[in-house]
């Protein structure tokens, strides 16, 4: 069943092929290289978010893309000086768009999270920073797309009163930059006794949008509220982007541990992958891989802890990361194993069912770096995982990319020429992205919150340019016209007289009239639908 891989290599500058086999250990020598993230990316090559820095001072940012085979193509550094830049997630788009989401440390504990957008050629279009007053520090965990092209980015920022304890925060981001809204989670106004709650990930599924994370709360009917303990927490969110439910896995059976990701077992059933922690016979703090299932109501439907038994006797505690669905009942897990052959904890991956029957497991050898160790499934079936490689001795450590089928056999490299990032005309080139420029809020009314854009989606909002007017002409420009059917347009002087009628189209957003006939004074321009009025402005013709 076990299987501990052995591999040796020279570092090369920036890439290492071993045979082949399709593994590489990408890293510069003497610095430390960490992943932090894995995408397969348009071309079937892939994208890697990682971090680097010396001895563990100025953090930068490390976007890195490979080829189909994992070999390095281009590097783009991530940056801003004197302070440190941290990069977490990255998308991209239809049009090879690329969006990077992280945080810039500056003067600790000043943290705050940033999104980029980069163009198909790996460009720096725009740079959003959320250095919001009212807010200890923040960075973004994760973020996904919406069907519309915006983005749901997972950030974790705790307010300065710490009583709150108001910390996950999903932003609706569009393609052009603009923080549409701001939506708090898990908050200290529905769960008074929650303490530190934390969002990781962030998905969705049908209907459902899922933050999975952990929460520190209590014993049900503790005497004490405020002596808490980490458990596991589903967070389901329905289409309007509303708190439906929160799982705190285990609470009612005393259960303790936390959760890293979620996939969908059928359409009402989810299983969570992470760990459980108890303590064990000799009184320490021990751990197990741990699947938990629950439905799309917020109803736990078991659990499964994978026992040390069912490992090899190397196996002395374990730990889950990341999951895809094999077929059937099966899954391919990214795991981490404390191993007391190589006496440290060690990454590497697993094959088990909804049942907790494990199949397979490989240990890694020299992955004990700090970190996740992260998965991503192929266009072929097959599974690239991406964990921190350290050998004995040393000090730095580099990013091990390697590729393994449903049997945890390593793949073959692909043979013939590629073409890569056919969506820039011109070829790639290494380099720095400054993030020095970069737009940054400081306030939090400058972000509406989701009730606030909501209610503005009520209304048609009206604006008027020149106003007041002198030139005989005025634009009028509106808002949210797509939302609403049988627009009209009527204009009527101080004393309710009508002196301009029209229909607006759907999608139209201006009409400009000619008012070089009107009397000078005040007017108002009112939008109707279907006979009821949706928005209004004042005009001043001079």
């Amino acid at each position: 069943m076990k299987k501990i891989i052995f591999f040796f290599g020279i570092l090369f500058t920036i890439n290492c092929t071993f045979a082949q086999k399709w593994q590489n250990i990408i890293g510069y020598p003497g610095r430390l290289d960490e992943s932090d993230n894995l995408i397969e990316h348009y071309d079937h090559g892939f994208l890697i978010t990682g971090n680097f820095c010396y001895d563990y001072d100025n953090v930068h940012g490390w976007l890195v893309k490979t080829d189909i085979n994992g070999q390095v193509l281009w590097d783009k550094v991530i940056t801003v000086l004197p302070d440190a830049a941290i990069i977490s997630k990255t998308l991209f788009d239809p049009m090879g768009n690329i969006y990077v989401f992280g945080w810039l440390f500056q003067d600790q504990p000043h943290e705050f999270p940033f999104v980029i957008k980069l163009n198909a050629c790996g460009e720096l279009q725009w740079c959003r920073l959320l250095a919001i007053e009212g807010y200890d520090y923040g960075f973004f965990n994760d973020a996904i797309f919406l069907d519309n092209g915006d983005i749901l980015g997972l950030a974790i920022m705790p307010e300065d009163d710490a009583s709150n304890n108001n910390r996950i925060i999903l932003f609706r981001i569009s393609p052009e930059g603009d923080i549409i809204w701001k939506k708090g989670y898990a908050t200290h106004e529905n769960h008074p006794y929650y303490g530190d709650p934390y969002g990781k990930s962030i998905y969705h599924f049908g209907n459902i949008y899922m933050i999975v994370g952990n929460v520190y709360s209590p014993y049900p009917n503790s005497p004490n509220p405020y002596h808490v303990y980490q458990r596991p927490m589903f967070i389901g969110i329905n289409k309007d982007f509303e708190e439906d439910w929160i799982v705190e896995f285990g609470i009612n059976d005393s259960l303790l541990g936390r959760a890293e990701t979620v996939v969908p077992i059928n359409d009402s059933l989810f299983m969570g992958v992470g760990r459980y922690r108890f303590i064990n016979e000799n009184g320490d703090l021990d751990q197990s891989a741990w699947l938990m299932f629950f439905n799309n109501k917020g109803e736990e439907a078991g659990n499964k802890i994978l026992a040390d038994e069912q490992f090899g006797p190397e196996v002395l505690e374990s730990d889950l990361y990341e999951v895809e669905h094999i077929e059937g009942d099966k899954y391919l897990l990214s795991a981490g194993y404390f191993n007391s052959e190589i006496d440290d904890f060690n990454k590497g991956d697993l094959v088990a069912d909804t049942a907790g029957n494990v199949y397979n497991y490989t240990i890694r050898e020299n992955t004990s770096g700090g970190g996740n160790i992260y998965l991503t499934k192929t266009f072929d079936k097959k599974y690239i995982l991406a964990a921190n490689y350290q050998p004995p001795n040393q000090t730095t450590s580099d990013i091990y990319l390697y590729k393994i089928n449903e049997n945890l056999e390593q793949d073959t490299l692909y043979p013939g020429n590629y073409t890569y990032d056919s969506l820039c005309g011109h070829s790639i080139e290494s380099g720095v992205i400054d993030l020095a420029g970069c737009d940054v809020i400081t306030s939090i009314g400058e972000i509406p919150t989701l009730e606030d854009y909501n209610q503005k989606l009520q209304t048609i909002p009206v604006t008027a340019s020149p106003n007041p007017t002198n030139t005989g002409e005025i634009l009028l420009e509106f808002e949210n016209t797509s939302l609403f059917d049988n627009l009209e347009l009527k204009v009527f002087d101080v004393f309710g007289k009508q002196v301009h009628t029209g229909k607006i189209l759907p999608h139209q957003g201006a009409v400009r009239l000619n008012v070089s006939s009107w009397a000078r004074g005040v007017y108002v321009a009112v939008v109707f639908s279907n006979g009821q009025i949706k928005g209004r402005c004042k005009v001043l013709v001079e």
